[in-house]
């Protein structure tokens, strides 16, 4: 039995697409859930928990609410859901047009010659929309989620916890294409210095 060697290109190409998929299915669920008014979930802090009326219902005396609270708000207002969705759709939409523009350079890679001055400015746009857009993303969501702990606690207090893991796997990334990038750089200068020996 013979096995074919893959077309790794091909494999990525439609991991990226299989992604893009999952992401507009999240992306149509959200807004379908916009569009409902369906339940909404905010993480508030311990301390304001007294802020939100019903909050420590059912605790039996002496007991306490420690570390951040899931709070989910049955019947949200439209500040609710708006201010709820934009703590999770900026991130997608980020990572959506990352994997939209790492689509069109396999695309061109497996048609074309990859070792292209298209190649590269095509890698650096990757990485930058990965790292302007991941830090833009992440202070939209930020705001978003002080935003939201305001409009559901009763006294309008605001807390919001910052994610560093994110923002970092964001700027790796982006500086990763701009690594990669430099890569098919140096290779296409290289082949051009071998064909002027040649």
């Amino acid at each position: 039995m013979r096995f074919r060697n893959p077309d790794w290109l091909t494999e990525l190409q439609g991991l990226v697409v299989a992604a893009l998929l999952l992401l507009a299915a999240i992306v149509v669920f959200n807004v379908v859930t916009l569009a409902n008014g369906g339940p909404v979930t905010a993480q508030i802090p311990a301390d304001a928990v007294a802020g939100v009326a019903g909050a420590t219902d059912g605790l039996r005396a002496g007991g306490v609410v420690d570390g951040d609270v899931e709070v989910r708000v049955a019947d949200p207002t439209p500040g609710q859901l708006v201010a709820y969705h934009l703590t999770v759709l900026p991130m997608l939409a980020v990572a959506a047009a990352v994997l939209v523009l790492l689509w069109t350079v396999l695309r061109h890679a497996r048609r074309e010659d990859p070792f292209a001055t298209g190649t590269v400015r095509r890698l650096r746009l990757i990485g930058w929309v990965a790292l302007v857009g991941g830090v833009l993303a992440q202070l939209v969501q930020l705001i978003a989620s002080l935003e939201l702990t305001a409009r559901v606690t009763a006294d309008g207090e605001q807390s919001a916890t910052l994610d560093l893991t994110r923002t970092g796997l964001f700027l790796l990334l982006g500086f990763g294409f701009f690594a990669i990038a430099e890569i098919v750089k140096r290779g296409l200068a290289m082949r051009t210095e071998l064909e002027t020996v040649i």
